[in-house]
């Protein structure tokens, strides 16, 4: 891990412990803007990341591209208006994993 880099931490483990590496947040099951920050999403069925391509900044006017497809994961940046995932089916639950968003952490070094 960069020294540069956010501790990244599993939600729910104890903190530093040697398995915690990301932090899950569920945005839910439902379309949702997703706040600013990097995420991975693993693999999700009836879910894609979409990012609103309208240049003239108006949101509801948005033309949506999809950056990540339908059950298939990666890497993603939003900036808190422009990025979204979209439910395109029932009512699948959508984890996201993003770097320590303010868990408690004791040292650079710490696993």
């Amino acid at each position: 891990m960069a020294l540069g880099m956010n501790k990244i931490l599993v939600a729910g483990t104890a903190t530093n412990a040697a398995s915690a590496y990301f932090q899950a947040q569920s945005a839910g099951n439902a379309t949702v803007t997703l706040p600013a920050g990097t995420y991975y999403i693993a693999p999700t069925a009836n879910v894609t990341i979409e990012l609103n391509t309208n240049t003239t900044g108006n949101i509801s006017n948005a033309s949506w591209s999809v950056v990540v497809a339908n059950n298939t994961g990666g890497l993603f940046i939003a900036d808190g208006t422009n990025v979204r995932a979209n439910v395109l089916a029932g009512t699948p639950t959508i984890t996201l994993f993003t770097v320590n968003g303010g868990e408690s952490v004791s040292g650079t070094f710490n696993k």
